[in-house]
């Protein structure tokens, strides 16, 4: 019996998918907070609670709270695109709950428009996990792109001839010039 079985009737459906999807915008809220305000809230209590609290925290402090808020580069790094990857999930989550296309539209946009290329990313309602074929499909060439090429110092990515960085040094320290070697 999965955690998900109760969502084969319409209504606890719809319900859970506007929650996801409040919890979507709530987390997309958060990510600009984040990304552009390099600012977000977290709960300064337990130590393994305080790593994920970013995300558990969604309603502002009180006056007497453990909750803290927190400023610097980590926010705009780190939290607020993690912030705004949850919220575009939760977002196609709560669409498909609610019978909209979310992964559908999410699909297309990360296709760039082309309904025929095959799926970038797949949700299972039945579930409630996603998965993501594009990265089965791309790592190989990501890892090889990234790890296996050798960087070449006479051209640039696109291939075009680079100038030296440093040129042939034309005097020595006590300012004589150097002849150069033809080198054939």
């Amino acid at each position: 019996m999965s955690f998900f079985s109760f969502l084969s009737e319409p209504i606890p459906r719809f319900a859970f998918g506007l929650v996801v999807l409040v919890l979507g915008f709530s987390y997309m809220y958060k990510g600009w907070n984040a990304c552009v305000l390099g600012r977000f809230n977290y709960w300064s209590g337990f130590l393994p609670i305080t790593m994920i609290s970013p995300w558990l925290t969604h309603l502002p402090p009180g006056k007497r709270s453990l909750i803290k808020r927190k400023e610097g580069m980590l926010a705009h790094m780190f939290v607020g695109p993690s912030f705004f990857i949850c919220g575009l999930l939760c977002i196609c989550a709560g669409c498909d709950f609610v019978n909209l296309p979310g992964t559908k539209t999410l699909n297309l946009i990360l296709n760039g428009g082309d309904p025929n290329k095959p799926t970038a990313v797949s949700f299972d309602e039945n579930t409630g996990r996603y998965a993501f074929p594009i990265l089965v499909k791309s790592g190989g060439k990501f890892y090889k792109h990234f790890f296996e090429t050798r960087i070449s110092e006479e051209h640039d990515i696109l291939g075009r001839k680079l100038d030296k960085m440093i040129p042939d040094q034309e005097t020595n320290i006590d300012g004589a010039r150097i002849k150069h070697a033809s080198g054939k």
